[in-house]
């Protein structure tokens, strides 16, 4: 199965949207990805392997993706599968060659996935995706599109608005607080239970205690704490709800910090 198969299918196995007899609609956003040092791991369930990455919107006057949406990345080079294999090697490939993207809350989070045997067969389940710096992802043309993306657009966005946006977004205590919690949320399966008393095990087992002095830890961890000892804490799929809503109160706030810094806001 081909990765735009993958996509395909992901989309209506996951989101149960897509709607083929619709009207086509405009191209959406085109979406800022937010760079990863270590890599984003994977998380297998139902024969799909998932990793959630953390994104924002560079194009405000174009509508935001519906759920469901594909996307691909503006530069193959920028999204690096790495798949430890069984002799310990890591194995680095293009993650646009196997990996599907789908739109997953808006503007703000777009979910990697792979098939679990795909995984399997390059290795193992133990890998990562890693995301360069200004990465870019561009949303899957539509036949009939009534205003697609031109070359000129792609490249005015993906090079001289990504570049702006980066000192605005992408360097902020936001931004970093918005990666924290997607890591932790990549280490939560979808659904489940935790006992309330693991949420402390959980964080330090995902953020360690090497990044004490790094932008961005304190507001993360307000927000981590707030979400795992309030009413929702005795179930991973309430835990992780509200920590998307956290996460997605930064980006969106760091976003409208973008849009207006460009002129004629």
């Amino acid at each position: 199965m081909s990765c735009r198969d993958i996509c395909r299918s992901v989309g209506l196995f996951l989101f149960s949207i897509v709607l083929f007899n619709a009207p086509a609609q405009a191209a959406p956003q085109i979406l800022a990805v937010l760079a990863t040092d270590t890599g984003i791991p994977f998380t297998c369930e139902d024969g799909l392997c998932r990793a959630e990455l953390s994104t924002y919107c560079l194009q405000r006057d174009r509508p935001a993706p519906n759920a469901g949406s594909i996307y691909h990345p503006a530069a193959t080079g920028d999204f690096t599968l790495s798949v430890k294999t069984g002799s310990g090697k890591t194995r680095d490939l293009p993650a646009a060659d196997h990996v599907a993207f789908v739109e997953a809350r808006g503007f703000m989070a777009i979910t990697a996935v792979i098939e679990e045997r795909q995984l399997k067969r390059l290795g193992s389940l133990d890998a990562v995706i890693r995301i360069g710096e200004d990465a870019s992802m561009l949303p899957e043309a539509v036949a009939g599109d009534p205003n697609p993306l031109t070359d000129k657009e792609i490249a005015y966005t993906t090079k001289s608005l990504r570049q702006h946006a980066k000192g605005i977004v992408d360097d902020q205590p936001g931004a970093m607080a918005a990666r924290l919690l997607t890591r932790v949320m990549n280490a939560m399966p979808s659904r489940g239970t935790v006992n309330p008393g693991d949420g402390d095990l959980l964080w330090r087992e995902t953020i360690g205690e090497e990044i004490q002095d790094l932008p961005g830890l304190a507001p993360a961890e307000n927000a981590y704490s707030r979400c795992f000892r309030g009413s929702q804490s005795r179930a991973y799929g309430g835990v992780r709800r509200c920590l998307e809503f956290r996460h997605d109160e930064f980006i969106r706030s760091l976003n409208i910090d973008y849009w207006e810094s460009q002129p004629g806001s």
